[in-house]
């Protein structure tokens, strides 16, 4: 029997990421699929088939072209994927059939892994990317791991219930970036979301300056988790943590005035790099693939730190920064 699924691709633009994506996407195994692309403004470019509903909405958040999307959607069943992202052939049929088997299960994810073509820092990003210096709590995400409940999902790889994303009352409009954590937030206060292995999608890698731009943009959203999250936990507070080490380093100057401090300074300096270190070992033996993936995680805390800093300081050009390619 072949199901029925929207998906929904939010996009600033068409690009050869985005027909890709699209590609994938109506060629998914035993799957009737209504593809929603939804950019900021109408393109020459036409694809061929009925099945892709092109949208136009102007320069707003990705939360209000999804949710806009889904208003569209008539389907029980709704997918979430990124323009620079595209499924494995069984994405959709192996989601919806998980959704089917639990009445408790909301929502549905699974791994999303790198392009299989990406070299250079790209390739060495992917790579640091299964530390959870990196990728905190969601490191799951960037492996194939037996399938789990959690509490997380990225907005480039979700399935769910068209009517319980709804009764949420969709993703909040106002966030520009973090909007997936609060709204598997609102969904995991009432129902269970299902990472799976038999859910994958393939998400590409930026570069080295468009990705240390973007964990500097992560950074500056640390005020929508004070906000929007009352309660305290390791989900939440891992968020502040590269904030705290910024200020270590800025703080390190100081300390030499006094021997304690100094000491001090000096301990927490080495036991951080330990660590790093050991996850960079974890990742590779290979020595220089072992440098550069050092040397992006430092990089990756520190921008990710100032990020949150100056957002604090008043910088406000999140999103020209985000969506720097």
């Amino acid at each position: 029997m072949t199901l029925s699924c929207s998906v929904v691709i939010p996009a600033i633009e068409i690009n050869k990421d985005v027909i890709k994506c699209v590609k994938e996407c109506l060629s998914q195994e035993k799957t009737n699929v209504t593809i929603y692309l939804v950019t900021n403004k109408k393109s020459k470019f036409k694809f061929k088939s009925k099945k892709v509903k092109c949208l136009y909405y102007g320069d707003v958040t990705m939360s209000k072209k999804r949710n806009l999307a889904v208003k569209k959607s008539k389907d029980k069943y709704i997918a979430f994927i990124d323009s620079d992202a595209y499924p494995a052939k069984k994405w959709i049929l192996n989601g919806v059939k998980l959704l089917k088997k639990d009445n408790q299960v909301a929502m549905v994810t699974g791994p999303d892994l790198p392009f299989k073509n990406q070299k250079g820092w790209s390739y060495i990003i992917s790579l640091a990317h299964k530390s959870f210096l990196l990728s905190g709590s969601k490191i799951f995400r960037k492996n194939i791991k037996n399938e789990r409940i959690c509490k997380q999902a990225s907005s480039c790889n979700m399935i769910l219930k068209r009517d319980i994303y709804n009764n949420v009352g969709g993703m909040d409009e106002k966030i520009y970036i973090g909007e997936d954590k609060d709204l598997c937030d609102k969904i995991s206060d009432y129902f269970k979301i299902l990472y799976s292995p038999k859910v994958k999608i393939f998400h590409k890698v930026r570069d080295f300056v468009p990705f240390i731009l973007q964990r500097f943009s992560y950074g500056t959203c640390i005020t929508d988790i004070i906000k929007n999250n009352k309660k305290i936990s390791f989900n939440n507070f891992q968020y502040f943590v590269p904030m705290m080490i910024v200020f270590y380093y800025l703080l390190l100057p100081f300390s030499i005035a006094n021997n304690f401090f100094v000491t001090l300074f000096l301990t927490i300096l080495i036991f951080l790099n330990l660590i790093i270190i050991l996850e960079s070992i974890r990742i590779t033996f290979n020595p220089i693939k072992f440098i550069k993936i050092f040397f992006i995680i430092n990089l990756n805390i520190f921008a990710f730190g100032l990020g949150s800093i100056m957002f604090f300081l008043g910088i406000d050009k999140i999103k020209k920064i985000y969506t720097k390619r």
